[in-house]
């Protein structure tokens, strides 16, 4: 998650007034709850980077769907002056692309959440962590700036209502996601297909080893586990990636 977050640029917010400031430019946007999610009242900060905003939107209403009630949002954006102490020094909450989430009680419920997060983790959108102290389900979304990440419907055969399932056991592989704009000038030279077939791949600039999973059609920890390389792994321009059979 901090490799992601530097890798990206992503700014460290440290007081409340980087926070407002940040939303006054637009880079942090406010998330107000709607009939699929809820705010609780702890949450100091109520704002999160578009994209972690997006993966929101696009969770709960799955989430509600399974579930049968809105999914409930702990804790976004905060400044590293409000961290709590007993919080990683590694933490992306001040830059906004981390959220928390209310763990449910013991059953079908946190069932599902657990295994639509970590289905989500494999697929490279985010990276989950679930936390003790206090309980709840730490999610980190990769989702590089700019980017527009389509969610795969998520289901499972212990989802408390049969009639709220989703069609089908399976996640898609290949997802579309939107060019980050480092990579905008390379697109419009027709310079990066959407999609990447198997054999091997040479590395071009802006390329994040989440893109290159997610336009070959695998799992960030398949395509890091057949180059031997970390799922957190920078890549360089140039570099040779072998690209497995999907």
């Amino acid at each position: 998650m901090w490799d992601f977050a530097v890798d990206h640029g992503l700014t460290f917010y440290r007081t409340p007034s980087d926070i407002d400031k940040a939303v006054a430019d637009g880079k942090l946007v406010q998330l107000t709850g709607d009939a699929t999610y809820e705010l609780s009242r702890g949450v100091g900060f109520s704002y999160a980077t578009k994209e972690a905003r997006q993966f929101v939107l696009a969770f709960a209403p799955q989430y509600v769907a399974a579930c049968g009630t809105p999914l409930m949002v702990t804790s976004a954006a905060r400044p590293t002056s409000r961290q709590p102490r007993n919080s990683n020094p590694y933490s992306v909450h001040p830059t906004g692309i981390a959220v928390d989430l209310r763990r449910p009680p013991a059953g079908p419920c946190q069932r599902w959440l657990r295994g639509a997060l970590a289905a989500l983790e494999d697929q490279g959108f985010i990276e989950a962590t679930e936390e003790r102290h206090p309980v709840h389900l730490h999610v980190a979304v990769l989702t590089a700036p700019g980017a527009v990440a389509t969610l795969p419907p998520l289901s499972d055969a212990d989802a408390p209502s049969a009639s709220a399932r989703m069609a089908g056991p399976t996640i898609p592989q290949a997802v579309r996601v939107a060019n980050p704009p480092a990579r905008a000038t390379a697109a419009a030279n027709g310079e990066v297909d959407d999609a990447i077939a198997s054999g091997t791949y040479r590395v071009r600039e802006g390329d994040t080893l989440w893109d290159v999973a997610r336009r070959s059609g695998v799992s960030v920890r398949v395509l890091a586990r057949a180059n031997r390389r970390s799922t957190r792994a920078t890549l360089r321009p140039g570099v040779v990636l072998r690209i497995p059979q999907q």
